[in-house]
């Protein structure tokens, strides 16, 4: 699960993912994540923190206060220079920085699941 309000970012994470061997579901805002979630829980998700409407921190808070999430891996992604703070505060596994790579998003992601299975 991939959410971002940048359109064409959140539709390239999509497809280099997809290309990856990802099964990829997308938001473009973090109001529906809850119900994309609770339709079909994702092995892992990755957040932009600052987006219209509710935030990937309050988001992230949210998901892992809630018996039914709160093992789901989060992973924030942010140009935000507080992004470990951010991270550290709501409860994330893990973050990246934007700009960041295909590359690292790749193995940041594969290590993540790899803790969780």
């Amino acid at each position: 699960m991939v959410a971002d309000d940048d359109e064409d970012l959140l539709m390239l994470m999509e497809m280099k993912l997809k290309a990856e061997g990802f099964t990829v579901h997308i938001s473009p805002n973090g109001e529906n994540i809850f119900d994309i979630v609770k339709a079909d829980t994702p092995d892992i998700v990755l957040l932009d923190i600052t987006m219209r409407g509710i935030d990937g921190g309050t988001i992230c808070r949210q998901l892992k206060s809630n018996d039914e999430t709160k093992h789901i891996p989060i992973l924030l992604f942010s140009a935000n220079h507080n992004i470990a703070e951010i991270t550290k505060h709501c409860g994330a596994d893990g973050y990246i920085t934007k700009p960041f790579n295909d590359t690292e998003v790749k193995e940041k992601l594969v290590s993540i699941l790899k803790e969780v299975t």
